[in-house]
């Protein structure tokens, strides 16, 4: 053999290990390559390790990997677990989304919905209690903002985005109203319904006195045609009553109530959307009202009770008399 052929057939050996993907996959033959800091596609192994993921080889997730050196990996189908429940993996979650607004959208084709990745991330993904997690509450707000912008500048201003600032882990983030997983049409009477017990979890007092009067009432039956908090308060940049910019204030307020009422004048403003009845100081008229018509209540049903008392009283006897008569 000249020295031709020999390097002939040593180039041809060297493509041919190069080319002929290998017949099994390893951890540590990831690592090789994706392991390398620079490298384009680094991966952390440390951090993954820590992810709930961590567990899991690469070629488990990476289905259409069989070899390397190999072509670019597809896109991952969280589905392939998470909708079956296999290997552990919560499947309500998986389930939820498919029936969602995002869910939906994607599966008609639309390539900007949000798939998992976009929310929880690929290789990082840790529980939302911890900091690190793209999911945890203090994030939320900007995660949606890549889709949402507008929302979530106005979400910015209100009262709830101060105070998630400030450490109040009762401050409602998207999640709270929107859900995580099953998010419906914003349209959807159903979820507007239940947008009202959303708000009534922290405003309990608000919500007492909301379902005493035709609005609350109303949507308690079912029906979603009258004003729920959100079309009074406003839905992202809520803030406080006393704020200028509320759709409640003393100049907005009139525009508000016209949106439903649109022959609505000045004095249908002074309408107590949350009026307590039993509070004198703050609604004196209106306890003075309720303690009259309580008390009105209470005279004719006292009098009406005893009169038919009376009256039994008299029937009886007069029927005993006629019996000793006979």
């Amino acid at each position: 053999m000249n020295r031709i052929e020999l390097h002939f057939l040593t180039a041809l050996l060297l493509f041919s290990c190069l080319m002929v993907p290998s017949p099994a996959v390893s951890q540590d033959g990831c690592y090789n390559c994706h392991g390398q800091r620079g490298a384009k596609r680094y991966i952390d192994r440390a951090l993954f390790e820590q992810s709930v993921h961590g567990f899991l080889e690469c070629a488990k997730c990476h289905i259409d990997v069989t070899g390397f050196p190999h072509k670019n990996a597809s896109k991952v189908s969280c589905g392939i677990c998470h909708f079956l429940g296999r290997e552990g993996a919560p499947a309500e979650q998986a389930r939820q989304y498919k029936l969602s607004v995002h869910g939906r959208a994607s599966a008609a084709g639309n390539a900007a919905a949000p798939a998992c990745q976009t929310c929880h991330g690929s290789h990082y993904i840790f529980p939302p209690a911890d900091r690190r997690s793209s999911t945890h509450r203090t994030k939320i707000p900007g995660l949606c903002s890549q889709c949402h912008p507008r929302e979530f500048e106005e979400y910015g201003k209100s009262i709830h985005a101060r105070e998630l600032e400030k450490g109040d882990k009762k401050a409602p983030t998207c999640f709270d109203c929107h859900l995580e997983h099953l998010t419906p049409p914003t349209g959807e009477d159903q979820w507007k319904l239940a947008l009202i017990k959303q708000c009534g979890g922290c405003h309990t007092e608000q919500m007492a006195t909301y379902r005493k009067t035709y609005h609350g009432k109303v949507t308690q039956l079912g029906y979603a045609t009258v004003a729920t908090c959100a079309d009074c308060h406003g839905s992202h940049g809520i803030v406080a009553v006393t704020d200028a910019a509320s759709p409640l204030s003393s100049r907005n307020i009139l525009a508000t109530c016209r949106k439903c009422h649109p022959k609505a004048t000045a004095g249908f403003t002074k309408f107590y959307a949350h009026g307590e009845e039993k509070d004198r100081n703050k609604y004196p008229i209106l306890y003075y009202t309720w303690l009259f018509m309580t008390v009105l209540l209470v005279s004719v049903f006292a009098f009406f009770l005893t009169h038919t008392f009376l009256w039994a009283y008299r029937s009886l006897k007069e029927r005993m008399h006629r019996k000793e008569g006979e």
